[in-house]
């Protein structure tokens, strides 16, 4: 027992192999890290080497899965990733009995990295190759689209403004204090606390709500007048103190008090593009006529599924009509898995564009059919009750597994690039899980 203390490479060796046969290890087991890894490259320093990074590719993309198996926060995920030799091997480290990551950040940075060279087609690529043996019914079809919802507020206009006005207040307070300027003079003080009284009251009037709009519109447009004034007599120094980032939010700020303005004034229009949150400008109102949510604010993603593992077929953050969407949904099977011949979808995608195409590709679907039927109308209504019953359990179900599971219900990530990293590998680690069980029971079957 004494030797066994300093035999570190076959302690090592032991974990590992325990690793393997534990649940998360078959989860590491049927995700191709390799081939994944291959499609990103990191760009080395050119002024000296740097230190060496803690975490490989491989190792990266291992942690951004084990964020959505274990459902933690940045922080806590690396607090347990230190102490728990399992994440340790899923993340390519050599265990450790104290790993000592102090970087609370180095898991949204790897995020920031897969999101901003994320090319969702080749991954999938990759998945579905190394899945493909393990699905069942290749020949089958299935496509739904979901809203996965962005972690923020509920907008309404008086939120936006203010959400303008007290970065912008912090902004002028930064320039004050570099540049050696007083602050300049103006209400926020007391139109905030006004605010928050209006925030407060159980019952909001639209007389009241609109005199805290004018208000607030026309404290936004003072402040950034203001703004630029401290800007011009400041000169130079302000072009190397105002960074890129901040340029882009005062660039939005901007748009947004020219759409809010023309929206007081013309309540009845509507505005094209109207931006509904200041630190996410990109979020749109996506209407989904649903009675408890019927506008949702996220990522509008149109799935297919294939043996019960979801592949990303389109995702934006604009709203579209996934009806449309069906031709591109079966080639994306075809090249992933071959040739379709059943498909079942929501009754959105029964136009007549669609059923023609589906019968001249010799599809059989799951849409309630039109006109006088053929003698063989027993089949085809068996076949139609049983594709419905499965998208509607195996297909509404998987959504309803990732919000709930693997942190899809509130994207928390801060940034479009990160945010649809966060959703791809939120779904492929669902995908990873089911294959895994899958493999179990398979190995279980042959009695191996």
């Amino acid at each position: 027992m004494q030797l066994a203390l300093f035999d570190v490479d076959g302690y090592q060796a032991l974990w590992r192999r325990n690793f393997e046969q534990s649940e998360l290890g078959r989860v590491f087991l049927t995700i191709p890290f390799r081939e994944l890894a291959s499609k990103f490259q990191i760009k080395k320093k050119a002024n000296g080497p740097g230190a060496n990074p803690i975490f490989s590719v491989e190792g990266a993309l291992g942690l951004m899965f084990l964020k959505h198996y274990t459902g933690l926060s940045d922080e806590k995920l690396i607090a347990q990733v230190n102490v728990n030799w399992h994440y340790q091997c899923f993340c390519g480290l050599a265990p450790q009995i104290d790993c000592r990551i102090r970087d609370k950040d180095i898991v949204g940075r790897w995020r920031r990295f897969f999101g901003s060279d994320l090319n969702i087609d080749e991954l999938q690529q990759d998945l579905a190759q190394s899945w493909k043996n393990d699905l069942p019914h290749l020949h089958i079809n299935m496509q739904d689209a979901t809203v996965y919802e962005s972690y923020i507020k509920y907008p309404t206009d008086l939120k936006l403004l203010w959400d303008c006005l007290m970065w912008l207040r912090g902004q002028m307070r930064d320039v004050c204090k570099a540049g050696g300027f007083a602050m300049p003079r103006s209400k926020y003080s007391q139109r905030y606390d006004k605010y928050i009284s209006f925030a407060k009251r159980r019952k909001k009037t639209l007389k009241l709500e609109r005199r805290h709009r004018k208000a607030a519109l026309y404290l936004l447009d003072k402040m950034k007048e203001q703004f630029q004034t401290l800007l011009n007599n400041w000169g130079r120094p302000a072009a190397g103190f105002l960074s890129a980032e901040v340029r882009q939010r005062l660039k939005t700020l901007r748009l947004i008090l020219v759409q809010q303005q023309y929206h007081f004034q013309h309540p009845e229009k509507s505005v094209p593009q109207r931006i509904v949150s200041f630190h996410k400008p990109y979020l749109r109102p996506i209407v989904r006529g649903k009675e408890n949510k019927p506008v949702e604010f996220g990522a509008k993603v149109h799935q297919v599924q294939v043996g019960g593992c979801n592949f990303i077929e389109h995702l934006d953050f604009e709203a579209f009509h996934e009806g449309n969407r069906l031709k591109k949904g079966v080639w994306m099977h075809r090249r992933l898995f071959g040739e379709v011949r059943q498909l079942s979808a929501d009754g959105i995608y029964a136009t007549n564009r669609n059923r023609k195409w589906c019968r001249l590709n010799q599809i059989a679907t799951n849409f309630i059919p039109k006109g006088a039927q053929g003698p063989l109308q027993h089949q085809a209504k068996a076949l139609r009750h049983t594709l419905s019953t499965i998208r509607a359990t195996r297909l509404e179900g998987s959504f309803g597994n990732e919000k709930n599971h693997y942190l899809l219900r509130k994207v928390r990530a801060r940034t479009q690039p990160s945010e649809i990293a966060w959703i791809f590998f939120g779904v492929h680690c669902a995908n990873a899980v089911k294959v895994a069980k899958a493999r179990q029971i398979r190995k279980a079957g042959c009695g191996l």
